[in-house]
């Protein structure tokens, strides 16, 4: 008989996590406490306009295809990927803008314009990289949550390739002397909610990825990932319960007994997969006899920065790229009012999210479909954001309107939502508003990371997303996935009885 497992959330962990047990011959049931899948990756629709919440770009394509070729499908039947090209335009303080493409040869000469004298530098940066990730991918298959984990040969070939002492810029200044270049080359950091002067160097494999694999836009948004992931659940019989939140987690000393909707059902299972927001749910659904012994350790941890999202549908083309960035004028004091001192900053760092120029489905012909995103400071900060929310949205805009000649942009707004740092808290359930989750540093994995001391306490329950491994980009959150299954398919084979 198969089988059961039941996981909480549809998010793209839970979902991928989903593919590959059905695959595998589970019985799986997803509980999912809104009326659609996805959560902060969820497709947001404002009238004929469609924006996604979460990623803004889709790199390193082949672990989707990997995804989908271990549930026996191909990627291209339910998927349309469209080449987001360049992968963004940089506007620097100087004046400067930069475009680079995940086509090499156009990023040299893109680099030749711009910052002559760069190409060897650029080079040295992609071969470095490319060798630290054949290094590091090996390292995904573990958690490092005990020492035996830091003695495996994999992980003491890799040693020389994790940059241990260096933060990001420090390992990015071995290649690059103009600082706005290495801007170029670390900024990538803001989809983590941190900044390139705290985090370990070893993430340059992710601005490298980018540059190597490319961006991507699927048709209808980074949405339809998940819809074609829903597509392929279905399709092995696998169950997503929508608008079915989970009010408990019962637990025994060590293992998971059920879990309780907030329906009052009652659902059990062999194992249990958590890909809700690690830090809501440790404090607000485990019953335990004795309080969790790292429930008190999460409140003392660094999460990363949270962010002020507008969304905007407007009656017009707008004339910028799929991703435009906008640099201040010190992006470290930025980066560090942000994070640390938890201020809003006079002088930010602005995102912004047109995909309408690549994909006609997003809004109607002639028509934007447009986010503009800013990292704020996550709820620790106690801003009170129904004052400030008026106020920071018009500041945003009027920079907007000001570095890139769009005097008129507010004249064509026809919808319009803002989700500040208390919505994505209320809302989405999600710790401080902290959408990016703990911060990755080195005290944070591995052994520091509270998914693992989870799973020692309660053998039947895998965590997945972005707390669970490495990077919090849907690469490597499909990577903690594959880390998840393969962990329950070898614990039920160990776990098989010869018979009588």
């Amino acid at each position: 008989m198969a089988k059961k497992v039941a996981i909480i959330g549809a998010g793209p962990g839970g979902l991928a996590t989903a593919m590959r047990l059905l695959a595998n011959g589970y019985q799986v049931d997803i509980f999912e406490k809104n009326s659609v899948i996805g959560g902060r990756t969820s497709r947001l629709s404002l009238g004929n306009y469609f924006f996604d919440m979460g990623p803004s770009s889709l790199t390193m394509p082949h672990q989707l295809t990997s995804l989908f070729m271990n549930s026996n499908r191909n990627l291209h039947d339910y998927l349309t990927l469209l080449p987001i090209d360049p992968l963004y335009r940089l506007f620097f303080p100087s004046g400067k803008t930069f475009a680079p493409s995940g086509d090499q040869k156009a990023t040299l000469n893109e680099l030749n314009r711009v910052f002559p004298g760069n190409e060897m530098n650029f080079y040295r940066f992609m071969s470095g990289n490319a060798k630290k990730i054949l290094y590091l991918t090996p390292l995904l298959d573990y958690s490092f949550g005990s020492l035996k984990d830091f003695v495996r040969p994999t992980m003491l070939r890799a040693i020389p390739s994790l940059s241990i002492g260096r933060t990001l810029i420090d390992e990015t200044s071995k290649y690059f002397e103009d600082e706005e270049l290495q801007l170029a080359f670390t900024f990538q950091m803001k989809y983590m909610g941190m900044s390139p002067w705290e985090i370990p160097g070893i993430y340059s494999v992710l601005p490298f990825s980018e540059y190597y694999y490319g961006s991507f836009h699927p048709t209808g948004g980074q949405s339809q990932i998940l819809q074609a992931m829903k597509t392929v659940i279905e399709e092995y019989h696998g169950q997503i319960h929508l608008n079915a939140a989970v009010a408990k987690v019962n637990t025994s000393k060590h293992e998971i007994t059920g879990i309780e909707l907030r329906d009052g059902r009652l659902v059990q299972a062999d194992h249990y997969i958590m890909n809700a927001d690690l830090s809501y749910a440790v404090k607000n659904l485990f019953v335990t006899e004795k309080p969790l012994k790292f429930k008190n350790k999460m409140a003392q941890k660094k999460y990363s920065a949270s962010a002020f999202v507008i969304y905007l549908g407007l009656d017009t083309l707008l004339p910028v790229d799929h991703q435009t960035v906008l640099f201040p004028k010190n992006y470290k004091v930025h980066a560090d009012e942000t994070t640390n001192l938890k201020v809003l900053s006079d002088d930010f760092s602005i995102h912004i999210t047109n995909p309408s120029v690549t994909d006609t489905t997003m809004a109607p012909i002639g028509h934007s479909a447009v986010r503009i995103m800013v990292s704020v400071p996550n709820n620790e900060s106690q801003i009170d954001w129904d004052q400030e929310r008026e106020p920071f949205r018009n500041k945003i805009l009027d920079t907007v309107k000001a570095k890139l000649h769009l005097e008129d942009l507010e004249e064509h707004i026809v919808e319009e939502r803002v989700i500040t740092p208390k919505e994505w808290e209320k809302d989405f359930h999600i710790h401080l508003g902290a959408i990016f989750g703990m911060m990755q540093s080195f005290r944070q994995i591995g052994m520091g990371n509270p998914v693992n001391k989870l799973h020692k306490q309660f053998k039947n329950l895998f965590v997945v997303g972005t707390s669970a491994h490495t990077g919090t980009s849907l690469p490597y959150i499909m990577e903690s996935a594959k880390y998840a299954v393969n962990k329950i398919i070898k614990k039920d084979l160990q776990n098989i009885q010869t018979p009588d």
